[in-house]
């Protein structure tokens, strides 16, 4: 017999699906996030009006069996994904992982690849160098755990603060977004 447990994990994934088709397993679900970005200027965070459930999730990825190098790289323009755009996270890329918060106060949701493997970075710079963008523009993420803000810095540089307000759930997610950022 199916427990509510499982069945929200199962309705959960599918969901997600519908925005990632690379996702392949679902890792942890928090059901309420709210997502903030810091604004340098100001020196403050800024709330980006998106709050729901955040989906934490490992994605397929087209690996060569014989080298172990991720095959069919692709630029990646932007982290923020819509349901107008909703191919971001889609076809052959680089990123293991995937954060994604459905966001219930617009149609726009909140989405993020996560990958420090060391030969994506490198790829994703050379991609840009092909195109004239800045190369040393593709970070490796790093997260952190501030007060009550879990802190993420992106590839491309952009810092997010995820409020979760259960103390637990927040140090749960903190602990799999540091799994994610080590994990090669």
């Amino acid at each position: 017999m199916q427990t509510f447990s499982d069945y929200k994990k199962q309705l959960n994934f599918k969901v997600t699906k519908t925005y990632d088709d690379k996702i392949r397993t679902l890792v942890n679900s928090v059901n309420h996030c709210k997502v903030y970005e810091y604004d340098d200027e100001t020196s403050d965070w800024q709330f980006t009006n998106c709050q729901g459930p955040m989906m934490l999730y490992e994605r397929y990825l087209n690996i060569n069996p014989q080298t172990g190098e991720i095959q069919g790289y692709q630029l990646i323009e932007n982290e923020v994904d819509d349901i107008y755009e909703s191919n971001q996270l889609t076809g052959e890329d680089g990123y293991r992982f995937g954060l994604m918060v459905f966001n219930r106060s617009e149609q726009v949701n909140f989405s993020l690849g996560i990958s420090n493997d060391v030969n994506f970075i490198n790829r994703q710079r050379a991609l840009r160098n092909e195109e004239n963008k800045d190369i040393e523009s593709f970070f490796q993420v790093k997260v952190d755990l501030k007060e009550e803000l879990i802190i993420l810095k992106s590839h491309l540089g952009q810092v997010y603060g995820f409020w979760i307000e259960n103390e637990g759930e927040r140090v749960v997610v903190y602990n799999l977004l540091k799994q994610f950022v080590t994990l090669q």
